[in-house]
């Protein structure tokens, strides 16, 4: 990465994409790497205090003007919001400010491995550890995933010659930053209500997400959610190829499921592909997440077969409607990766049976009248945990009945004493942060409180 050597590189953010970051612009010889984080150092993580070795010069307690002024480039995590003064800094003295994926995909040879980069509000990890299986099914050692699945594309970009095929799965936060980033596969799985404590409108949300396609060709393809109501205006927007997709309708050109089958309908052909049977992923919005890793397996001239056997085998992920126990005759699902209301619903929509939602925690401008206003009546009791359970009992008192709990250990007591309730399901439509360090803790917590009522 010639543009990197004997430049100056200031890295926002001492976290996980930052310290990839910092091992990225030493390993292609910049000058000199300032990593600034406004956290004392006393609370940095052993792995950021680490590249003090390598040359690596620490910024604590905030982002100084002058580490600005000094840098050649300056890399943002994703973790951090561009704030207006920072961006006009860098117009005014000619900086480039750009985020870890763009950095990353400046090492990326060329020509190299064909990057399919997913995003969406809901689904998105699911759908790229999916692919990432399916990809090593068809390629073995010669395919990676990284981004916001929780491993740098830095980490893997100085050896990205290695691989034929890159998932990453890319956030708003990532997409913000780009300015050269082009995969060539871009996938869309959907865009609703996420996010506004940090964007202005939905339509700035959208706008970010837009950015997946903005560098694309027409030897490029767009995968799109054709239920989506931004689809519309992003098929027509994109130069690329466009692929639509459905798990609720048939499509006269398009891949959909109907029945138990994911069918491919396209030039007028209808061609069924494989069955749902046996697929391990519970819920329709999960065949959603199947579906463009189809299109993909299409697009790169896959055995099908072989494709199928890899999406039946798949286990899903933590935390993502995840099975824990039957107990006291009672189902536990974990779904504490549920902090939307859209990701709520298809996660209640996914049971028949009386279910008892476990909702709440620290609000992102949560739409909670929405929830109330499709939730199906399957749910007879809400446990409110969390900042916002007075707001959620004053909210759904007169749709459902309403318990509140100070705890996690509370929450799954109250629900494994009802006999009327099936189903017990974690899904909190909110961030996690009031009550624990993030959402794994959360449902890691909720998963421990089952296993005691369980006696296990």
């Amino acid at each position: 990465m010639d543009a990197v050597k004997n430049k100056k590189i200031l890295i926002l953010g001492a976290g996980k994409s930052g310290v990839s970051a910092a091992r990225l612009a030493v390993f292609y010889g910049a000058s000199g790497v300032v990593l600034s984080d406004e956290k004392p150092l006393g609370r940095w993580d052993d792995s950021a205090l680490a590249l003090e070795k390598e040359g690596v010069v620490f910024e604590a307690d905030g982002h100084k003007d002058e580490s600005f002024l000094n840098a050649d480039i300056i890399v943002i995590s994703p973790g951090i919001a561009v704030k207006p003064a920072w961006a006009d800094m860098a117009q005014r003295h000619n900086k480039e400010l750009i985020g870890e994926i763009e950095f990353a995909f400046r090492a990326v040879p060329v020509p190299g491995p064909k990057i399919i980069a997913i995003t969406g509000t809901n689904g998105k990890t699911t759908a790229s550890a999916l692919m990432f299986e399916i990809l090593k099914a068809h390629a073995g050692g010669r395919a990676a995933v990284a981004g916001n699945i929780g491993i740098p594309f830095c980490d893997i970009a100085a050896k990205a010659g290695q691989y034929d095929y890159i998932v990453l799965e890319t956030s708003s936060f990532q997409l913000e930053t780009i300015k050269r980033f082009r995969p060539h596969i871009a996938v869309i799985l959907n865009i609703t209500e996420d996010h506004l404590d940090r964007y202005a409108s939905m339509q700035a949300y959208a706008e970010a997400k837009a950015r997946i396609f903005e560098n694309q060709t027409d030897g490029d393809f767009l995968l799109l959610n054709a239920g989506d109501r931004f689809t519309s205006i992003m098929a027509s927007m994109s130069g690329s190829s466009k692929v639509f997709f459905s798990a609720y309708k048939p499509l006269n050109d398009g891949y959909y499921f109907e029945g138990d089958e994911f069918i491919k309908n396209v030039f007028g052909k209808r061609q069924p592909l494989f069955s749902a049977r046996g697929i391990k992923l519970i819920g329709r919005h999960n065949y959603e997440n199947i579906l463009p890793c189809l299109i993909i397996s299409d697009i790169l001239g896959f055995d099908m077969k072989k494709t199928a056997e890899a999406a039946a085998s798949f286990k899903g992920l933590p935390h993502r409607i995840e099975f824990v126990a039957e107990a006291g005759g009672k189902l536990y699902y974990n779904d504490s990766k549920g902090t939307t209301v859209d990701s709520v619903l298809k996660a209640v929509n996914s049971f028949s049976e009386n279910t008892a939602l476990i909702l709440g925690g620290r609000e992102k401008n949560t739409y909670f009248e929405a929830l109330k206003n499709l939730l199906p009546g399957s749910v007879k009791l809400i446990i409110a945990i969390g900042e916002s359970r007075d707001k959620v009992e004053s909210i759904f008192a007169d749709k459902t009945e309403v318990a509140k709990a100070d705890s996690m250990a509370a929450a799954v007591q109250v629900a494994s004493q009802r006999e009327d309730i099936r189903v017990v399901l974690l899904s909190p439509a909110c961030a996690s942060f009031d009550m624990f360090k993030n959402y794994e803790q959360r449902g890691n917590e909720f998963k421990k409180q089952v296993m005691r009522v369980a006696g296990q």
